[in-house]
C-alpha cells in the first residue's frame, strides 16, 4: 500500500492531486496510517504481543475498508485487473482475519 502510493506519486500518476487535492491529501493520510499500522501490528502479531494483536485487528479493518473502497473506484473506471486484485486482497484479508479469530478463541 505504501509502496504503491509512493510510486504513483513519484510517477505523477495521480490526477486527483490537481483536481481534488484536499480530498486526496486526507485519503493519503488515511492510507499511510493504515499501511504503517499494518506493518507495526503485523510485527507485534508475529512477536506474539498483545498490543500487536489489537493493532493488527484495527489495521486490517482499515485495510479491508480501503480495498473495498478502492475496488469501487477501479470498477467505475472499468480497470478490471486492479478491481479483481483488490477484491482478492479483500477476500484474503477477511479469510486470514477469520482464521486468526478462530484460532485465538480455540475454535480451530
Amino acid at each position: 500500500m505504501l509502496l504503491m502510493w509512493f510510486l504513483l506519486l513519484i510517477k505523477r500518476e495521480v490526477p486527483e492531486l490537481n483536481t481534488k487535492p484536499t480530498q486526496l491529501y486526507f485519503h493519503l493520510v488515511a492510507e499511510f496510517i493504515t499501511g504503517i499500522m499494518l506493518i507495526i501490528g503485523g510485527v507485534g502479531l508475529i512477536m506474539n504481543q498483545f498490543w500487536g494483536e489489537v493493532l493488527f485487528f484495527i489495521a486490517i479493518g482499515m485495510a479491508i475498508y480501503s480495498t473495498i473502497n478502492a475496488a469501487g473506484f477501479y470498477g467505475q473506471l472499468k480497470d478490471w485487473p486492479m478491481f479483481i486484485t483488490l477484491l482478492m486482497f479483500t477476500f484474503i484479508s477477511l479469510t486470514i482475519t477469520i482464521l486468526i479469530v478462530l484460532i485465538e478463541f480455540q475454535v480451530l
